[in-house]
C-alpha cells in the first residue's frame, strides 16, 4: 500500500516556514558554503564581472534584471520586481516555476533552511545589507 510514506515525501515542501522565520535563525557561514555551487556561473565579489549569470554582489533588494551589461531573458528583464527575501527564496527553490522562461540552468535548492542560509550570506554581500524581515 502507499501508507504514510507517500504523504511524508511531499510534506517538507508544504511545511517550509516563512522566509522571515528561517532568516532569523539562518547561518551566513553555512550560506557561504552553499554559495560554492553558484560560483560556476556567478561572481560574488564587489565589482565582480558578469559570468554566465549576472554578478551577485548587492543582489538582495536590487531590481531584478538590471545588472549592467548582462543579457537577461525577457522573463527576468521584464519582471518588474525587486530581489527581496521572498522572491529569492522562491527563485532559489525552483527557478523554472518562480520565473518561467528564465535562462538559469540550476534546478534549485530543495532544503528551506539551506536557502535561508544562502540568502543571509548573499544579503551580507552588500555595502548596505537589508534588515532582516520581522
Amino acid at each position: 500500500g502507499d501508507g504514510a510514506g507517500g504523504a511524508q515525501a511531499s510534506a517538507p515542501a508544504a511545511a517550509a516556514e516563512p522566509i522571515a522565520v528561517r532568516l532569523a535563525k539562518a547561518d551566513a557561514k553555512k550560506g557561504e558554503a552553499a554559495a560554492k555551487q553558484c560560483l560556476s556561473c556567478h561572481k560574488l565579489e564587489k565589482g565582480g564581472a558578469n559570468g554566465q549569470g549576472p554578478a551577485l554582489y548587492g543582489v538582495v533588494g536590487k531590481d531584478a534584471g538590471k545588472a549592467a551589461g548582462f543579457a537577461y531573458s525577457p522573463a527576468v528583464a521584464g519582471l518588474g520586481k525587486k530581489w527581496d527575501f521572498e522572491l529569492l527564496d522562491a527563485f532559489l527553490a525552483n527557478p523554472k516555476t518562480a520565473v518561467p522562461g528564465n535562462k538559469m540552468t540550476f534546478a534549485g535548492i530543495s532544503r528551506p533552511d539551506t536557502r535561508a542560509d544562502l540568502i543571509a550570506f548573499l544579503n551580507g554581500l552588500s555595502d548596505s545589507p537589508l534588515p532582516l524581515p520581522k
